[in-house]
């Protein structure tokens, strides 16, 4: 049995993409941090639980922090779309006789 190698080159264009969910959930994991802060820092002289204040700080804060880091990964993705960069890829397809 003989393989025939075809080999087909092609312009592409290479570009870098950040992770929008990792930004995200980076985001949301500031946001619990900084509820959790926020909880022990502000006096409690209402009717509710550090439970309680620290869920509804919870609600906020990680909904502030998940669109701010997807606000952050937007930034970063209109920085990367202006780098972007030309190369040459070989395709090799092999096929058996």
């Amino acid at each position: 049995m003989s393989e025939k190698e075809t080999v087909t080159t092609e312009q592409v264009t290479v570009r870098r993409s950040p992770k929008f969910l990792t930004f995200m959930v980076l985001g949301i994991i500031v946001g619990i941090i900084v509820a959790l802060i926020l909880t022990f820092a502000l006096p409690n002289d209402s009717q509710f639980t550090l439970t309680q204040i620290f869920g509804f700080l919870l609600l906020f804060t990680g909904t502030i922090g998940g669109t701010l880091g997807l606000i952050f990964a937007l930034i970063v993705d209109r920085y990367f779309s202006r780098h972007v960069t030309s190369a040459t890829a070989e395709k090799i397809s092999v096929t058996k006789d």
